[in-house]
Protein backbone atom coordinates (compact mmCIF):
# COMPACT_ATOMS: atom_id res chain seq x y z
CA UNK A 1 0.00 0.00 0.00
CA UNK A 2 2.90 2.36 0.70
CA UNK A 3 4.14 2.15 -2.90
CA UNK A 4 0.65 2.81 -4.25
CA UNK A 5 0.15 5.77 -1.89
CA UNK A 6 3.56 7.28 -2.67
CA UNK A 7 2.87 6.78 -6.38
CA UNK A 8 -0.53 8.47 -6.13
CA UNK A 9 0.94 11.45 -4.24
CA UNK A 10 3.68 11.89 -6.86
CA UNK A 11 1.16 11.56 -9.70
CA UNK A 12 -1.12 14.13 -8.05
CA UNK A 13 1.74 16.57 -7.54
CA UNK A 14 2.78 16.24 -11.18
CA UNK A 15 -0.79 16.83 -12.32
CA UNK A 16 -1.28 19.80 -9.99
CA UNK A 17 1.81 21.40 -11.51
CA UNK A 18 0.58 20.81 -15.06
CA UNK A 19 3.26 18.21 -15.80
CA UNK A 20 2.83 14.83 -17.43
CA UNK A 21 4.61 11.58 -16.69
CA UNK A 22 6.85 10.85 -19.66
CA UNK A 23 10.28 9.60 -18.51
CA UNK A 24 11.33 6.20 -17.22
CA UNK A 25 12.21 7.77 -13.87
CA UNK A 26 8.77 9.36 -13.55
CA UNK A 27 7.10 6.08 -14.53
CA UNK A 28 9.09 4.28 -11.84
CA UNK A 29 7.97 6.85 -9.27
CA UNK A 30 4.36 5.89 -10.01
CA UNK A 31 5.05 2.16 -10.42
CA UNK A 32 2.87 1.40 -7.40
CA UNK A 33 -0.13 2.27 -9.58
CA UNK A 34 0.72 -0.19 -12.37
CA UNK A 35 -0.82 -3.64 -12.35
CA UNK A 36 1.17 -6.82 -12.03
CA UNK A 37 1.80 -8.55 -15.35
CA UNK A 38 -0.75 -11.20 -16.34
CA UNK A 39 -1.20 -13.25 -19.47
CA UNK A 40 -3.13 -11.16 -22.01
CA UNK A 41 -2.57 -9.00 -25.10
CA UNK A 42 -0.20 -6.04 -24.70
CA UNK A 43 0.28 -3.00 -26.90
CA UNK A 44 3.27 -0.74 -27.35
CA UNK A 45 3.62 1.50 -24.32
CA UNK A 46 1.76 -0.76 -21.87
CA UNK A 47 3.53 -0.82 -18.50
CA UNK A 48 3.36 -3.60 -15.91
CA UNK A 49 5.30 -4.78 -12.86
CA UNK A 50 6.92 -8.22 -12.76
CA UNK A 51 9.75 -9.80 -10.77
CA UNK A 52 10.55 -6.63 -8.80
CA UNK A 53 10.91 -4.58 -11.97
CA UNK A 54 8.69 -2.26 -13.99
CA UNK A 55 8.51 -3.10 -17.71
CA UNK A 56 7.33 -1.31 -20.82
CA UNK A 57 6.06 -3.22 -23.84
CA UNK A 58 7.90 -1.95 -26.94
CA UNK A 59 6.58 -4.57 -29.38
CA UNK A 60 2.95 -5.69 -29.18
CA UNK A 61 2.17 -9.32 -28.38
CA UNK A 62 -0.64 -11.60 -27.24
CA UNK A 63 -0.01 -14.46 -24.82
CA UNK A 64 -2.89 -16.43 -26.32
CA UNK A 65 -0.85 -16.57 -29.54
CA UNK A 66 2.66 -16.59 -28.01
CA UNK A 67 2.47 -18.33 -24.61
CA UNK A 68 6.27 -18.28 -24.13
CA UNK A 69 6.35 -14.50 -23.65
CA UNK A 70 6.36 -14.48 -19.86
CA UNK A 71 8.63 -12.69 -17.38
CA UNK A 72 11.98 -14.44 -17.17
CA UNK A 73 11.78 -16.35 -20.46
CA UNK A 74 14.15 -15.37 -23.28
CA UNK A 75 11.23 -14.26 -25.48
CA UNK A 76 10.17 -11.74 -22.80
CA UNK A 77 13.10 -9.42 -23.60
CA UNK A 78 12.19 -9.28 -27.29
CA UNK A 79 8.92 -7.54 -26.43
CA UNK A 80 9.52 -5.78 -23.09
CA UNK A 81 12.20 -3.51 -21.69
CA UNK A 82 12.95 -2.65 -18.07
CA UNK A 83 12.55 0.96 -17.01
CA UNK A 84 15.75 2.48 -15.59
CA UNK A 85 15.73 4.98 -12.74
CA UNK A 86 17.68 8.24 -12.67
CA UNK A 87 18.07 8.29 -8.88
CA UNK A 88 18.84 5.86 -6.07
CA UNK A 89 15.13 6.06 -5.10
CA UNK A 90 14.06 4.65 -8.46
CA UNK A 91 16.83 2.07 -8.81
CA UNK A 92 15.50 -1.38 -9.70
CA UNK A 93 17.25 -4.76 -9.83
CA UNK A 94 19.83 -5.10 -12.58
CA UNK A 95 18.50 -6.68 -15.76
CA UNK A 96 21.02 -8.07 -18.28
CA UNK A 97 21.03 -5.93 -21.39
CA UNK A 98 19.55 -7.54 -24.50
CA UNK A 99 20.04 -4.71 -27.01
CA UNK A 100 20.27 -0.97 -27.57
CA UNK A 101 16.65 -0.56 -26.40
CA UNK A 102 17.53 -1.43 -22.80
CA UNK A 103 21.16 -0.31 -22.36
CA UNK A 104 22.02 1.49 -19.16
CA UNK A 105 22.75 5.15 -19.90
CA UNK A 106 24.96 7.54 -17.98
CA UNK A 107 23.14 8.73 -14.85
CA UNK A 108 20.88 5.67 -14.55
CA UNK A 109 20.84 3.63 -11.36
CA UNK A 110 20.29 -0.04 -10.58
CA UNK A 111 20.55 -2.49 -7.71
CA UNK A 112 23.32 -5.02 -8.25
CA UNK A 113 23.29 -8.61 -6.97
CA UNK A 114 25.35 -7.59 -3.91
CA UNK A 115 22.42 -5.42 -2.77
CA UNK A 116 24.25 -2.16 -3.43
CA UNK A 117 23.04 0.62 -5.71
CA UNK A 118 25.24 1.52 -8.67
CA UNK A 119 25.15 4.44 -11.09
CA UNK A 120 26.17 4.11 -14.73
CA UNK A 121 28.98 6.60 -15.25
CA UNK A 122 30.00 5.66 -18.79
CA UNK A 123 29.25 8.66 -21.07
CA UNK A 124 28.37 6.23 -23.86
CA UNK A 125 26.21 4.00 -21.67
CA UNK A 126 26.87 0.31 -21.20
CA UNK A 127 25.52 -3.10 -22.01
CA UNK A 128 27.75 -4.64 -19.32
CA UNK A 129 27.20 -5.33 -15.66
CA UNK A 130 29.51 -4.15 -12.87
CA UNK A 131 30.88 -7.70 -12.80
CA UNK A 132 31.76 -7.59 -16.50
CA UNK A 133 32.91 -3.96 -16.83
CA UNK A 134 33.37 -2.25 -13.46
CA UNK A 135 34.69 0.98 -15.04
CA UNK A 136 31.17 1.79 -16.34
CA UNK A 137 29.70 1.79 -12.83
CA UNK A 138 30.11 3.65 -9.56
CA UNK A 139 28.80 2.34 -6.25
CA UNK A 140 26.42 4.85 -4.73
CA UNK A 141 27.55 5.79 -1.24
CA UNK A 142 24.49 7.87 -0.30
Amino acid sequence: YYRALASAIYCGAMSANGRTITTDDQRLRVSGLYQEWTEMAYGVGDIRNANGQTWECFQAYDNAVYPDIVPGNAAWYTFNRPLHGKSPDTARPYVPVQGAHDMYRQGEFMVWTDGNIYECIDPNGTAYSPGDYAAAWQKWEG
